[in-house]
């Protein structure tokens, strides 16, 4: 089965677990270390920045599908010249802290460009900002559909942690990606032939409440990036795809979303 096969049978059987390294992490033996835990833990890909030799880097060392996350169309058309099995125009939020926000036509504009600069055999995913008032995710989502994108990730804003005496992961966990699940619910419910994932804030406690909102599959990165080791990274990585398969394993077509692959 080619990458691109996978990534599309896991959007198909909504068990997509794709691991995110970072769009601005240009540590190569960081991101190696993540690239070879996301395998290990049996995730189906793994997303990383816009680099070459990373890009290859990473090749010569796991099978995985690999996205490349980018904002500059001419990187990420390089990264497809490369070997890069799917294209990421986001992830956005790193770039918030800097007062950087993207607007809607900055990014259809992005999104343009590498489409009509790939092969149509790379999945080209976009990021929706969280920025945005959920009508102009919708509308944005809308346009993105008409362009030919594979794949919305949803993102969100983890909100400050009320006080409280409660500091049960599950609940600090639930509060945290409550934004980007929210995202996702809607963005389901408006745009019914999108193939969604969430990312921002997910964790091994609430991967499946996101494909309960009818996310494809989701995008994990702080969880297993801040791991101790490459064993504990993986082994994170295996309890976000065992709870990700379980609850999907549980659908049924009638209780699936349809998917416009």
């Amino acid at each position: 089965m080619s990458n691109r096969e996978t990534i599309l049978n896991s959007i198909k059987n909504k068990n997509l677990v794709k691991v995110i390294s970072g769009i601005k992490n240009y540590d190569k033996e960081k991101t190696l270390n993540i690239a070879i835990a996301a395998e290990v833990g049996g995730a189906t890909a793994v997303d990383i920045c816009d680099d070459i030799e990373i890009l290859q880097a990473v090749k010569s060392k796991v099978k995985l599908p690999i996205f490349v996350s980018s904002v500059n169309a001419k990187k990420l058309i390089e990264a497809a010249n490369n070997g890069a099995d799917a294209l990421e125009v986001g992830n956005f939020e790193s770039f918030y802290a800097e007062g950087k926000l993207f607007t809607p036509s900055e990014i259809l504009s992005i999104v343009r460009e590498v489409k009509l600069s790939v092969s149509k055999d790379v999945i080209l995913s976009c990021t929706i900002p969280a920025t945005l008032e959920i009508d102009n995710q919708i509308k944005l989502a809308d346009e993105l559909l008409e362009i030919g994108v594979d794949l919305i990730q949803t993102e969100g804003f983890s909100p400050s942690t009320p006080s409280s005496d409660r500091n049960d992961s599950s609940f600090l966990d639930v509060l945290k990606a409550s934004s980007t699940l929210t995202n996702t619910l809607e963005l389901r419910k408006h745009v019914p032939g999108a193939n969604i994932m969430s990312a921002s804030g997910i964790t091994a406690n609430t991967a499946a409440l996101a494909i309960a909102m009818g996310a494809c599959g989701i995008g994990v990165g702080n969880y297993i990036s801040q791991a101790s080791s490459v064993n504990e990274m993986s082994n994170r990585v295996k309890e976000v795809v065992a709870n990700v398969n379980s609850f999907a394993s549980k659908l049924t077509p009638a209780k699936a979303f349809a998917l416009n692959i």
